[in-house]
């Protein structure tokens, strides 16, 4: 089941926001990035907040799931790509505003289904 491609993943539920029909290993890259960035880019102490272990976890899960499906170069590039394009969406979405993240909201519940999909464990 691991092998399943996109077109697989939306077939079995997945709702996917609108970029989300790209290589899959290209989505499993851009969810580790969004996670990150929505931790803050901070370094954690495992163990103080189950929750942000969960997190941290699951992106690690999912970049590490990327790389068992390309290259660590591939990996390396598009997770700088996806930073700066989540940072780009979010001066341009005025995400500041809580009412204006539905885009955000959107990657956040396909990036953890497809987390589950696949069965990677945090």
């Amino acid at each position: 089941m691991r092998g399943i491609g996109i077109a697989g993943a939306l077939a079995a539920g997945l709702a996917a926001p609108g970029q989300a029909g790209q290589p899959l290993r290209e989505s499993l890259v851009e969810c580790s990035v969004l996670v990150e960035l929505l931790l803050g880019e901070q370094s954690f102490q495992p163990g103080e907040n189950a929750m942000i272990d969960l997190y941290v976890s699951a992106s690690r899960s999912m970049r590490e799931e990327a790389l068992r499906r390309t290259s660590e170069g591939y990996v390396a590039e598009t997770a700088l790509a996806k930073r700066e394009a989540w940072h780009a969406r979010w001066d341009a979405g005025d995400w500041d505003d809580p009412a204006n993240r539905d885009e955000l909201v959107d990657w956040w519940t396909y990036c953890f289904k497809l987390a589950d999909h696949l069965a990677l464990k945090p």
